[in-house]
């Protein structure tokens, strides 16, 4: 297109004015728009210039303080990007996101905090552990939740309770009821120190915690949360019995059982926790009561693992061996088992075939005290002193971790 001419002088002159008002409205916009930013950010910048880590930090705690959360969150982020070693501002930033509901960035938090703390990280890692639980990444939850346990919690009730609580219900879920027993009884434990005036009521009115202890006694491999609503009462007066056991009222916890056993006769696992209870003071009708649970669920391994220990105690081990090997073949890997049939082995002159099954415990198990001690006893009868001398030193470096995490080992 050819350019327009101006035919006329007045015509510049009319031209000339609209571009100069033109060019004054662009100079005000760009001089308004730095000013504007300025008081859309004032959490990273005044007067041209970037926050100190201090300013930031202090504006952030006053955040907290305040309930100001999503401010709080932006002034933490800020603060820990100038300074990433700043475990407070990690913890901080990740119980805020945690409470927030926000766990992926809650996780990653307390990931950084457990990275960078490095006088008591413990409590970081109980809060890695609840969030990857919320996250529904339960393997990984229950392996920082250990990790809390053994390197301490601290001494806060409440979050004590949370720990040993996700981490009780995590290891009934994915297949270890028995430690999960320890940490709820644990748990119980702690919530009855809290309360030192009616320990017993503070306990029971923990409907959370009895449910995790009766999912637990009854062996049901599955998230208190995912239990039907059918099987919701025997649940919960399996854990009251559970939770009265833990407290040592076994007169109390006795009546529960009853009760349990006279109202849900053939459900699973109700015989074989009656049985755990009797075995310690009435070794015959527990007996009796592992019996009767095979024949109500004849795949039962853990009644069979009683029946071949009892029977290892009393001396009759070719009956042990019997139920001993039928539990090796109904479960292989759970260590107990083999435990189990590699004393009786032993006791019958097996020596090689003992050994076998008591490395296999081992290798399932490293972390058991119990494995380790019985191979160390058999290869000492076996005459292998050096190698029983580091196992025995292995059970002893064992048992030491577990009594500094205030954990007592379960015995089946």
């Amino acid at each position: 297109m050819p350019p327009i001419k101006l035919k006329t002088r007045a015509g510049l002159a009319v031209s000339l004015l609209l571009l100069m008002s033109y060019a004054l409205f662009l100079c005000a916009l760009v001089f308004a728009y730095p000013r504007h930013e300025e008081s859309q950010q004032p959490q990273s910048q005044r007067g041209g210039r970037s926050e100190s880590f201090d300013d930031l930090a202090a504006r952030a705690q006053t955040a907290r303080e305040s309930d100001r959360v999503p401010e709080a969150i932006n002034l933490y982020q800020g603060a820990l990007r100038r300074r990433p070693d700043w475990t407070e501002g990690w913890w901080h930033l990740g119980t805020l996101l945690f409470d927030s509901g926000r766990f992926l960035d809650a996780r990653n938090a307390f990931a950084q905090f457990v990275t960078t703390e490095k006088q008591q990280p413990g409590p970081g890692f109980g809060m890695l552990g609840m969030s990857e639980f919320q996250l529904k990444e339960y393997p990984k939850a229950l392996a920082a939740l250990e990790r809390s346990i053994r390197l301490g919690m601290g001494n806060n009730v409440d979050f004590v309770r949370a720990v040993l609580y996700h981490d009780g219900i995590l290891n009934t879920h994915l297949g270890s009821p028995d430690i999960a027993l320890a940490r709820l009884t644990l748990a119980a434990n702690r919530i009855a120190g809290a309360h030192t005036n009616d320990p017993k009521e503070a306990v029971l009115a923990d409907t959370q915690l009895l449910d995790a202890l009766g999912v637990a006694a009854l062996r049901i491999a599955k998230l208190p949360s995912n239990i039907p609503s059918a099987k919701v009462p025997v649940v919960r007066q399996a854990g009251r019995a559970q939770a009265l056991i833990a407290l040592q009222d076994r007169v109390a916890a006795e009546t529960e059982l009853k009760q349990l056993l006279a109202l849900y006769p053939s459900e699973p696992d109700v015989h074989y926790f009656y049985g755990v209870f009797l075995l310690k003071e009435h070794p015959p009708l527990a007996m009796d009561e592992f019996q009767r649970e095979i024949r109500l669920s004849p795949s039962h391994a853990p009644a069979r693992i009683q029946l071949a220990l009892e029977y290892l105690r009393t001396g009759d081990y070719q009956q042990g061996l019997k139920y001993a090997r039928e539990s090796v073949a109904i479960v292989p890997r759970d260590f107990v088992a083999h435990v189990a049939y590699g004393r009786l082995l032993a006791e019958l002159g097996k020596t090689e075939a003992a050994l076998e099954q008591l490395r296999t415990a081992v290798k399932l198990a490293p972390g058991s005290p119990d494995a380790h001690f019985a191979l160390s006893r058999i290869l000492s009868q076996a005459g292998r002193n050096a190698d029983a001398s580091r196992e025995r030193a292995e059970f002893e470096r064992l048992k030491a971790a577990v009594e500094a995490a205030d954990i007592q080992p379960t015995n089946r």
